[in-house]
């Protein structure tokens, strides 16, 4: 009963963050203007495939879709729901092996409904290609059984430290086994799924009953669990991204892009997060704007984007005039 009302905790909890670093990001203009459109947008597009208006969805091969759908295999994590204050508990074997089974159902549950959401959106491309509903069922079934395999085995190997050879050939078989069920290759179907649950059983041996790495375990919940704020925070520019590099990843010439004056101005407008945050709002708005709006107030579009782009300079100009080391470069150009 501790154990359950911990992970329940633990969960609510993981969730209740997630949804505050969304709003964080994600305000109601956005919402409003950017994703409302764009999910009605998906959801009109996807009506008209099963409709057969794309009919050129069918000529994709198959190896590009196994392509995408392992490196969306190659994006699943696994963690457990144990926390450090948990480790004064590690003679009460129950308890941490109550909190690994909980977190395994956990996990069962998410990849049931992930993988359950990519097979609607690959249902109809299925369909068009003369699959019958209870082919796509079973090719679902399948897929479901195949990156479950492969999630558990990545897991494994990241806990013993697995060199990145081994990892890299489980994600290649996982490819072989989607690719051969995507062409209705039953003889290789089976053969890669056998070798999958064999190499699930053998990793995941005693790992219910025994905990030798539980404080890797630890480590790797901790990460897996703040990754998706990281990211998030990150990459809308909320938050600094963190980076080992001693030099920046660009580094032009000091006239790159005519002057120094301006080339300078330009890397940092653009390595500061909240310019770069502005144009991560704007691009995806002016995109779905172009594809939802009807003839020409399309051009309306582009021409607000130049406008914005036309004051950022402008302020971002003034603003930097005003500051001591453009002072001292243009008076070192002068001289």
């Amino acid at each position: 009963m501790i154990a359950k009302r911990l992970f329940w905790m633990r969960v609510s909890r993981y969730i209740k963050q997630q949804w505050k670093t969304v709003r964080l990001i994600v305000d109601w203009t956005i919402f409003l203007y950017g994703v409302l459109p764009l999910l009605i947008w998906a959801g009109y597009s996807y009506w008209q495939v099963w409709e057969g208006s794309f009919p050129w969805l069918g000529d994709i091969p198959y190896f590009l879709w196994a392509l995408l759908i392992g490196w969306f295999m190659w994006q699943d994590r696994m963690f457990v729901w144990i926390e450090r204050a948990d480790l004064i508990l590690v003679s009460n074997r129950s308890m941490i092996r109550d909190l690994k089974w909980y977190s395994v159902w956990y996990h069962f549950t998410q990849q049931v409904i992930q993988y359950g959401c990519y097979l609607l959106l690959l249902a109809p491309i299925l369909y068009i290609k003369g699959r019958s509903v209870g082919e796509i069922l079973a090719f679902g079934a399948a897929l479901f059984l195949l990156a479950w395999c492969h999630a558990w085995v990545q897991y494994h190997l990241r806990l013993r430290h697995a060199h990145l050879m081994k990892r890299f050939l489980i994600v290649l078989l996982a490819f072989v086994g989607v690719y051969a069920l995507l062409i209705e290759s039953i003889l290789l179907s089976v053969l890669i799924g056998s070798i999958m649950v064999t190499f699930a059983l053998y990793v995941g041996e005693g790992w219910m009953s025994k905990h030798p790495s539980v404080g890797r375990e630890i480590e790797i919940g901790e990460r897996e669990r703040a990754s998706f704020d990281r990211v998030l925070l990150t990459t809308s520019g909320a938050i600094e991204k963190t980076s080992e590099r001693k030099r920046p990843l660009y580094r032009p010439r000091p006239n790159r892009f005519g002057t120094v004056r301006r080339t300078m101005a330009l890397l940092m407008y653009f390595r500061t997060p909240s310019h770069r945050n502005l144009w991560f709002r704007l691009i995806p708005l002016g995109v779905t704007s172009v594809i939802l709006l009807p003839s020409w107030f399309k051009l309306v579009v582009p021409i607000y984007l130049l406008y914005v782009a036309y004051q950022e300079q402008t302020s971002f100009t003034r603003e930097m005039e005003r500051h001591p080391f453009f002072q001292s470069i243009q008076e070192r150009g002068s001289s």
